[in-house]
C-alpha cells in the first residue's frame, strides 16, 4: 500500500512539473555595432493545428518567451526590443554597461552569470562602454 501511494504522489508531482515548463517560442542572435547598426538571425516556431482539411494557426494564451543573444561591440547601444515589456538580461562575459536613460547615468559591471531584471515601467538604453565586445542574453516575456 505504501508503494502505491508513493507512486501516485510521484505521478502527481511529475505531471505538475511538466505543465509548468515554458520553452522559447523564438530564438535569435544579434550583433550591434558602435553606430547602432544591428544584424540579426532568428529561428521561430509557429504552432499549427489541423482540423479536417484545413490547417489553422494556434494562438497560445500563455506567456511566450523570446530569447535573443546580443553581441555588443565597444560603444554599441542596446535598446529594448519592445517598449513596455519586462526583460531579463543575463551576462555571458565580463564588461561594463552604461544606462543612458536614467537621470544620473549609472554604470553596471557585468560578469558571466549576472542576471538583471529590466522592469517594463523603467525605460533603459544600455551602452557597452568597455574596451571589448560584450555578450548578453536577453529573455523577454510577452503575454
Amino acid at each position: 500500500m505504501r508503494y502505491v501511494s508513493a507512486f501516485c504522489l510521484f505521478v502527481l508531482l511529475s505531471g505538475l512539473a511538466a505543465v509548468a515548463q515554458v520553452l522559447p517560442a523564438s530564438n535569435g542572435s544579434c550583433s550591434v555595432t558602435a553606430s547602432g547598426l544591428e544584424s540579426c538571425d532568428w529561428m521561430s516556431g509557429v504552432r499549427r493545428r489541423r482540423t479536417s482539411a484545413k490547417t489553422h494557426l494556434v494562438e497560445d494564451e500563455r506567456a511566450v518567451l523570446f530569447v535573443t543573444r546580443y553581441i555588443l561591440a565597444p560603444g554599441a547601444p542596446l535598446n529594448p526590443p519592445i517598449e513596455g515589456t519586462e526583460v531579463l538580461l543575463v551576462g555571458m562575459g565580463d564588461g561594463e554597461l552604461l544606462n543612458e536613460k536614467k537621470a544620473t547615468q549609472s554604470h553596471i559591471n557585468v560578469f558571466d552569470g549576472l542576471v538583471m531584471l529590466m522592469p517594463k515601467k523603467k525605460p533603459y538604453l544600455l551602452r557597452n562602454i568597455g574596451k571589448q565586445s560584450l555578450t548578453l542574453l536577453l529573455i523577454e516575456v510577452r503575454n
